[in-house]
């Protein structure tokens, strides 16, 4: 058996020192994307209202006491790798210092309601759904629950939601995901 001279045994140290940093480097790159699938939803605040999306709907001032308003949104919605955009409705009325805010998507179907003022009432069309102003379904209604409200806020004088989508047919509101 020969020895190993010391050249040799520099050129075995540095391999193997280079082959730890490359595989680190490699583990560390792959380590990111995976903790974040693994843990990054579980690690943001729900109830903190950092990372809610609010979106404007204007002015305080804007709105008329007891009579509904519809304002249009355009929410980005992202799907993996597709980014596109849709266009929504929201129905806002002002009560005293406070608001009723909800989509303007009926819970049976998914249909659009209207605001009927010589019936004082939101109407589907698709099924002849209706609802107070405050949102609660009518007698007769097709829906199995009201209008689906919408978390609201005021800030800076601008009235604010979050807006969602929620699950049709269902007789509780619950987040569509």
């Amino acid at each position: 058996m020969s020895e190993l001279s010391e050249v040799d045994k520099t050129k075995r140290l540095f391999m193997g020192l280079g082959s730890i940093v490359i595989g680190a480097g490699i583990g560390g790159a792959l380590a990111y994307p995976i903790f974040q699938f693994a843990v990054g939803n579980a690690l943001k605040t729900g109830e903190g209202g950092e990372d809610k999306n609010w979106i404007d709907l204007g002015s305080v001032a804007d709105f008329e006491e007891g009579k509904p308003t519809a304002k249009k949104i355009t929410i980005e919605i992202r799907d993996g790798w597709v980014k596109s955009s849709s266009d929504e409705t929201i129905w806002v009325v002002k009560r005293g210092n406070d608001f009723l805010t909800f989509t303007a998507t009926c819970p049976h179907l998914g249909c659009k309601v209207n605001w009927i003022p010589e019936r004082n009432e939101y109407f589907c069309p698709c099924h002849n759904s209706a609802f107070d102003v405050s949102g609660e379904k009518k007698p007769g209604s097709a829906s199995a629950r009201g209008l689906d409200a919408l978390e609201h806020r005021v800030a800076d004088g601008k009235l604010q939601v979050v807006f969602q989508k929620f699950k049709n047919l269902l007789p509780t509101k619950e987040v569509f995901s």
